[in-house]
């Protein structure tokens, strides 16, 4: 019996596996992170989420040869400034195989494919691998496509793999999420036989735990130290708090500007900015944990078809407690402190950083 095979028998594995949630706790109460009873309550809550996510996406669906897009960032699996725009997907791949993904196209108004080499964001790696984005593609009138991943060159809609390749991340940003069409993906690996897959093994449990833990952690640790960083810098935004190791993650058509918002019961923050011509822009609030706040009963979020935009093609966020009465506000769902991000989304965006002020409430009427 090996190694891995006899830590999975005798429970080993399993002991090290809660020693490191037991360190991904620590994360949480570390020095600089807010100790009120919501802000504990949803970074460990944040912790079991990053765990559903993870076991899903590498546990239950980890095996490259046999992918499956998987669903493991959403209303309640949020990770580091998600976008409520989006309908995330993502699949295990194997550099060394060839894939294929087809379907329809939906009514997103803009999608990508990113491919990713080692762990991925939370785990390490050298970033956003190769991209694929819709205006490269062909697309049938009927809104069919498909696209081949593989190393070798392929005719039609290809995007390059490299034997690192490790997974997939598809993004689907939508205008109104909830009303409109998704795309129907699917994916299989090209050659494979359609045998019944084989058992767990023990080296798969042992390696989704491994990942598992390190993942919960990692990504914490990322959004956590972000958070407080940017707090530095309260009510206005900086890209002073971002480090390379997260910078490096980003879809290429993808700008992104955070600030971290502290108001009292009686203040207010406001946002504003002209938004550069993009195909889509948005804004978002979420937590110290950088987790999206609950924009399905709150308007946490705003979109460049939800916000009122002035005649001048500038736009005016109110970031507050209560709705102070006037257009675009942001409601801050109970959270005193959190951070406050927005994107520009499209080719050649000329960026922009927005201003902000502190108010009274009170001055808005």
């Amino acid at each position: 019996m090996d190694e891995i095979t006899q830590k999975v028998v005798d429970g080993t594995a399993w002991r090290e596996f809660c020693g490191m949630l037991a360190d991904a706790g620590d994360v949480i109460l570390a020095e600089g992170n807010p100790d009120s009873p919501l802000d504990r309550a949803e970074g460990f809550r944040m912790l079991t989420r990053l765990l559903r996510g993870a076991l899903e996406s590498k546990l239950e669906y980890g095996r490259p040869t046999e992918p499956v897009l998987v669903r493991a960032c959403h209303e309640t699996v949020k990770i580091v400034g998600e976008n409520p725009d989006n309908h995330y997907l993502g699949a295990s791949l194997d550099g060394q195989y060839d894939y294929r993904i087809w379907g329809t196209r939906g009514d997103a108004k803009w999608i990508s494919f990113n491919l990713f080499s080692g762990a991925g964001f939370g785990g390490g790696g050298p970033g956003t691998g190769n991209t694929m984005h819709e205006e490269q593609m062909h697309i049938e009138p009927d809104g069919t496509f498909e696209l081949v991943i593989s190393q070798r060159e392929h005719p039609g809609n290809w995007l390059q793999s490299e034997t690192a390749t490790r997974s997939i991340a598809i993004r689907q940003t939508f205008l109104d999420r909830p009303s409109q069409r998704h795309a129907e993906l699917h994916i299989e690996r090209l050659g494979a036989d359609t045998r019944t897959p084989a058992p767990l093994t023990a080296e798969e449990l042992y390696l989704a735990l491994i990942y598992t833990g390190f993942y919960i952690k990692g990504v914490a640790e990322i959004g956590a130290g972000w958070a407080t960083r940017q707090a530095q810098w309260p009510n206005m935004f900086t890209d002073e708090a971002e480090l390379p190791e997260t910078d490096k993650f980003k879809d290429p058509q993808i700008k992104w500007h955070q600030g971290y918002f502290d108001l009292a019961e009686d203040e207010a923050l406001v946002v504003e900015v002209t938004p550069p011509d993009c195909e889509y822009w948005m804004i978002a609030l979420h937590n110290h944990w950088m987790e999206t706040l609950d924009y399905v009963h709150h308007q946490a979020t705003l979109n460049c078809h939800t916000a009122k935009v002035d005649d001048d093609g500038s736009v005016r966020f109110v970031i507050a407690h209560r709705d102070p009465g006037v257009p675009n506000w942001l409601d801050t769902a109970g959270h005193r402190r959190g951070t406050v991000g927005v994107r520009w989304v499209g080719p050649d965006v000329i960026d922009v950083l927005p201003s902000t002020s502190l108010v009274k409430v009170s001055s808005l009427r």
